[in-house]
């Protein structure tokens, strides 16, 4: 059986007010989407297992905060 090809697209990912953009893999329609750690880290997110939730990064006091090189 063959398996599909992926293909590479971007798209902006916008949660919680935060936004920016991504390149990901276009995947058949019965998998799930999933929500990585880079994404996360790239929009300044935490998750705080004690309240099960996503919030934003206390050490920048919730705001979003972006390197810059």
């Amino acid at each position: 059986m063959a398996t599909p090809s992926a293909s590479n697209t971007s798209v902006r990912l916008e949660l919680m007010r935060r936004a920016e953009e991504f390149s990901v893999i276009e995947v058949p329609e019965d998998v799930p989407n999933l929500l990585g750690q880079v994404p996360l880290e790239v929009l300044d997110f935490v998750v705080d297992p004690r309240g099960q939730k996503l919030i934003g990064n206390p050490a920048h006091g919730g705001e979003q905060m972006t390197e810059e090189y």
